[in-house]
């Protein structure tokens, strides 16, 4: 049986790290106009822009292996060696524009999905979507490079959950086949279980008791 490897945390937490950030909240005034009432939703300033949005920037490895079909742990290993993104996707049959297109354009959902929950301004999607092309882009073009997870405290911060891909693919009401093709493509748990009507609450409940294992195991970890 195979198994699905990603970071979790307690609570809401776990929530933002399993799918990829939490929205922020929505503020909504109310604007007065004769004797009907309009509600106007705005972002909440309050909350950093970056909380709002996760651009998934601190997993472009991880993203970048899924598309190329590569082990994580591989791909690392050749960036180690001082090896590009781009260049190990092309020797696995990727071209650069390719790569970045399909580690790209998630991002750019999760900004218009985000500008159209009111979570974020016209004008901070625009820095956002210049940022995440920017970003990718140069990630994959530089020798030896490492997602920020994979830096000093990450050993000790880092709880790595093992969920029967089975048991995923249950929740979610498909096979596991079509589940690794999903990964295969860039999408997460959170895009397949929004295609099948699900919501996060509801797929975090049914896996509510792998986690919970991985959870005991971290907070006794010495």
């Amino acid at each position: 049986m195979k198994k699905w490897t990603g970071k979790v945390m307690a609570g809401t937490v776990a929530a933002a790290v399993l799918f990829g950030g939490i929205g922020g909240l929505a503020t909504a005034p109310k604007a007065f106009a004769d004797d009907d009432i309009t509600y106007t939703v705005v972002p909440d300033a309050s909350i950093p822009l970056h909380k709002r949005v996760d651009l998934g920037l601190n997993a472009i490895v991880v993203q970048a292996s899924g598309i190329i079909n590569m082990n994580v742990d591989d791909l690392k290993d050749e960036l180690q060696k001082g090896k590009t993104i781009a260049e190990v996707a092309r020797k696995s049959g990727v071209e650069r524009s390719e790569l970045i297109s399909r580690l790209v354009n998630p991002a750019l959902e999760r900004v218009d999905n985000a500008l159209n929950q009111k979570r974020i301004t016209e004008e901070e999607a625009t820095q956002l979507k210049k940022e995440v092309t920017d970003k990718f882009s140069a990630a994959v073009d530089k020798s030896g490079y490492q997602d920020k997870s994979s830096g000093k405290y990450a050993k000790k911060l880092k709880l790595k959950t093992h969920v029967d891909e089975e048991s995923v693919a249950k929740v979610l009401g498909i096979t596991e086949n079509d589940l690794d093709a999903a990964f295969s493509s860039g999408k997460t748990i959170a895009d397949i279980a929004k295609e099948k009507g699900l919501s996060e609450d509801q797929v975090i409940a049914g896996l509510k008791d792998e986690l919970n294992e991985s959870l005991k195991a971290f907070i006794n970890k010495k």
